[in-house]
């Protein structure tokens, strides 16, 4: 099988019903891959605009291909696009239909993969956040500053990251960005995404690359605007319908973390805190439904305490430790 070393896949999961989207996402990846060789696979999960709308005129002379499939969600999707990647192809990226490249992402990934970097980090911004996301944490320590780290081609601003990246990860996953990571996939082929998380599906991926990679590149450019198209977690927030779905997906998401993913003690007891958090917040999300008078989805409550038993023995003494939390809290964090 040939290989080509500085060919890359980019793989597009893509649901939308805004227009314009999908073809301001792919115009990016075509106006930024000078001198690369690329193939974009866009997955149209059952997507109510249709692909063929937005980009058809696109499928003809240029690398992009379209694959359709029933809704399965974006993981699934990105499953897809992998099982579809062009035999040989060496590196692989992914982009979020509501987003864009604005700078040479594709052309400095390639170029820090092909010196045997297992994966390249880029920086990005988020639509409603001031800070880049390499610096949105208020602990310097979860941040990334590029001075704390070794230049290896400083023309093209290229860093590999000094220190235990994996560490960073299981504490800030989100130091990565769902547009501004490539990694080499001759040496992942087998890591995929779990199709039956609703959120939290990279975080483990991420988690799952990050426990075996060696060497790390990173730049501090600005690669990408992450957009707001369909965007579950940014729709799920407290109060929201979703929440309830979404704190109960957490519970899920911890858990396999601790059982699929090599952590240390001090890993381990972050990544059980989160667990704890996530459980307090389940509690918060049933109490406030059922306050209110809202719709409450119990076939959801008695699936995510059936799949967590521990969780299920503490449901009570959580209710406690919140209606005290609440009668001895005047602000701050809402309350049921």
């Amino acid at each position: 099988m040939s290989v080509s070393p500085s060919k890359i896949a980019v793989v597009i999961p893509y649901f939308q019903r805004k227009r314009g989207l999908l073809r301001q996402c792919v115009r990016s990846v075509l106006d930024n891959a000078a001198g690369v060789d690329i193939e974009v696979l866009v997955v149209d999960d059952g997507s109510p605009l249709p692909a063929e709308e937005e980009i058809g005129d696109f499928l003809e002379d240029c690398p992009v291909e379209v694959i359709h499939q029933e809704n399965a969600g974006p993981a699934a999707a990105r499953n897809r696009g992998l099982e579809h990647v062009a035999p040989g192809t060496r590196h692989v990226a992914f982009l979020d239909s509501d987003d864009e490249w604005i700078g040479p992402f594709l052309e400095d990934a390639v170029r820090a993969l092909d010196q045997g970097f297992d994966i390249f980090v880029g920086n990005s911004r988020r639509t409603g956040i001031p800070t880049s996301r390499f610096q949105w944490s208020d602990t310097r320590n979860d941040n990334i500053c590029p001075e704390e780290h070794r230049v290896v081609d400083p023309e093209h601003d290229l860093y590999e990251y000094v220190g235990d990246f994996f560490d960073l990860l299981v504490r800030r996953t989100n130091i990565i960005g769902p547009t501004t990571m490539a990694y080499r996939l001759d040496r992942f082929p087998d890591v995929r995404f779990r199709e039956s998380l609703f959120q939290g599906e990279d975080r483990l991926f991420k988690l799952t690359l990050g426990q075996s990679i060696g060497r790390v590149a990173f730049s501090p450019r600005i690669y990408a605007d992450e957009g707001e198209g369909v965007n579950i977690f940014d729709k799920s927030g407290w109060k929201t319908e979703g929440y309830l779905r979404l704190t109960s997906n957490y519970i899920a998401l911890a858990r396999m973390v601790l059982e699929e993913i090599r952590l240390d003690g001090k890993q381990r007891a972050f990544v059980r805190g989160q667990l704890a958090d996530s459980r307090r917040s389940f509690v918060a999300a049933v109490l406030h439904q059922l306050r209110h008078r809202k719709p409450l989805d119990w076939s959801l409550v008695r699936a995510t305490l059936r799949r967590d038993p521990l969780g299920a023995g503490l449901f009570l003494p959580n209710i406690l430790r919140l209606a005290l939390g609440r009668l001895g809290q005047k602000g701050g964090r809402p309350t049921a």
